[in-house]
């Protein structure tokens, strides 16, 4: 039992790293990413095809669950004719910046490979440019390109938008800022005009009426003007000592 708890927490707190290691706050702090929800746990990790004979396997922020490289890496070229010909494009820790157009577009990560260096001592180099499309599910693979041992892959996802920042933080420290009773009025107002629209209807539609009886419990607001009057005078009278006026002590 010992043994499964410790494995569970093991296996959380790698989830929770793999998190930590995929968030980036734009370079003005005003906009916050979080890519973990891309980050592949099984299976070979992102494939495209580079058209030059090689494939290009990838994950986000963190090692291919499994790969066609012989060391851990995020991402291999691997040849498709010639088994057994591959290298890592890229090691973690991955580097990252902001998107190709500005902050709040996207991010771009980086993989650096300073071990199987090209030809005169060029590091390899892998960039993974994504670009924020509001709504779009899963990561799309939009192009590849290679020049020199820099890779360059094109991606577009709804997870590479902003999680705060720009429209949706504002609001967000909106929220932040209204007291406890600004939330209450608003919940409140807007139940009553719910209430009031909905009842309305439904007395018009449904039971008919018509005028000031459209009203959603009418006799009951009608008789509150009453109902508050007999309080104050109930209460003007007991602070006055005036209640028991009229009565004999026996």
């Amino acid at each position: 039992m010992k043994s499964s708890l410790f494995c569970l927490l093991a296996l959380i707190l790698t989830v929770e790293s793999v998190r930590g290691a995929c968030t980036y706050t734009s370079s003005d702090k005003k906009y916050s990413y979080d890519l973990s929800a891309l980050t592949a746990t099984s299976g070979y990790g992102y494939l495209r095809n580079g058209g030059d004979g090689y494939n290009y396997w990838f994950n986000v922020c963190a090692n291919l669950p499994k790969s066609n490289c012989t060391q851990q890496a995020p991402v291999c070229q691997a040849s498709q004719t010639k088994a057994g010909q591959n290298v890592p494009t890229g090691y973690l820790p991955a580097t990252f910046a902001d998107g190709d157009t500005g902050t709040g577009s996207g991010v771009v990560i980086t993989y650096v490979n300073n071990v199987e260096q090209c030809s005169g001592n060029t590091p390899r180099k892998t960039n993974l440019h994504f670009k924020c499309v509001t709504g779009l599910a899963g990561l799309t693979i939009t192009s590849i390109t290679e020049n020199k041992c820099l890779y360059d892959l094109y991606l577009s996802s709804g997870a590479a938008c902003p999680t705060s920042g720009g429209a949706k933080g504002k609001i967000d420290a909106d929220l932040k800022k209204m007291s406890g009773g600004s939330i209450f009025l608003i919940i409140f107002f807007v139940g009553a005009a719910v209430y009031l629209i909905v009842g309305s209807i439904v007395n018009w539609r449904v039971k008919h009426a018509s005028g000031i009886e459209v009203i959603p419990n009418f006799e009951l607001w009608r008789s509150i003007p009453g109902l508050m009057k007999d309080g104050f005078t109930f209460t003007k009278d007991k602070i006055m000592g005036l209640t028991g006026r009229g009565y004999q002590s026996v």
